[in-house]
């Protein structure tokens, strides 16, 4: 059996390679660049791992002998996973691989607004030296963190935001159960939030899901992380509150597009915090992410379900 790997952008695959072909499978390594150069890749692979490289309907009609797709990572929106469960045809993810990295991204980033770091160094590098140039910073002690998504980052964020004294609360579009966990309304958390941070994927039900009239209902006090995906943001929305001071700042490991134009505002912009859609990453989280990622590949093709499938339930074609 043959898998092929559309792209990747890892400095190192060479142990899920090796989980590969310690299971008997051949393996060819692209660096597709779009749809086409996908469908010519993989008209023979029974399974496919990918990264970036759309995934569409045309493209899963090209592949006759795919039994599965399995992404390097969690966020799965270049995947039609719809054309693909219609198919029979597996979606995997890697679902537990950085939910460490990433909730850790998101407390940096609030501490770093919280303490304002980002002015204090441009003011000690032009040669100033007081605390009033940031001047009022709060406790962060019973300030409101909230979380827009409660899977596994936004349960583990929570826990580490306790540990530091703040305050949370969450919304979630589907019932969790989180005894200790207070849920309100989108629009009630945006009121009372100091800093939210959103968690959800990219859908069509979330596309720009924080536009302008959920950024009126922010504190103009208050700070926006974002680290799952630029297009859940409204990002002319945003980068007019931000102009206008409607908002405090904004904390984003992800933007729309990626990466941003040059000519982008956001760039221009002093109370905006970028970060290069980093928040996955250290080389443990790299690790996992791909040597995991070839394991579902191995399960899948040896006749089992995988352990984080994206469309579970799914009766496969093979």
């Amino acid at each position: 059996m043959k898998v092929v790997i559309t792209d990747h952008h890892y400095t190192d695959i060479g142990n899920a390679l090796r989980a590969l072909s310690d299971a008997g499978l051949e393996y060819e390594v692209g660096a597709c660049r779009d749809e086409d150069d996908a469908i010519a890749l993989g008209r023979d692979a029974d399974a496919v791992l990918n990264q970036h490289v759309p995934v569409t309907a045309r493209v899963l009609d090209a592949w006759p002998r795919c039994r599965a797709v399995v992404h390097f990572g969690k966020g799965v929106d270049n995947i039609d996973v719809d054309a693909a469960t219609e198919r029979g045809i597996w979606v995997a993810n890697v679902r537990d691989a950085n939910c460490d990295e990433v909730s850790n991204h998101v407390l940096a980033l609030v501490l770093a607004f919280a303490r304002g770091l980002f002015i204090y160094d441009s003011e000690v590098r032009a040669g100033r030296w007081s605390y009033r140039a940031a001047i009022p910073r709060h406790r962060l002690a019973g300030q409101v963190l909230g979380i827009i998504g409660f899977g596994d980052i936004g349960r583990l964020l929570a826990r580490k935001a306790r540990a530091i004294g703040l305050d949370v609360i969450a919304h979630s579009r589907q019932p969790v159960d989180a005894e200790d966990m207070r849920f309100v309304t989108l629009p009630e958390l945006l009121r009372q939030s100091d800093f939210v941070s959103i968690h959800v994927p990219l859908t069509r039900e979330t596309a720009a899901m924080i536009g302008s009239h959920e950024l009126a209902l922010m504190k103009p006090s208050a700070f926006l992380v974002n680290t799952s995906r630029g297009g859940v943001v409204d990002q002319r929305a945003l980068v007019d509150a931000l102009q206008a001071g409607r908002i405090a700042g904004a904390g984003l490991d992800v933007t729309d597009p990626e990466p941003p134009r040059q000519d982008d505002p956001l760039l221009a912009l002093d109370n905006v915090i970028l970060t290069p859609h980093v928040a996955w990453y250290s080389e443990e989280s790299r690790e996992r992410v791909t040597v995991e990622a070839a394991r579902e590949v191995v399960r899948i093709l040896r006749g089992s379900a995988p352990r984080s499938a994206v469309n579970p339930g799914l009766v496969p074609r093979w």
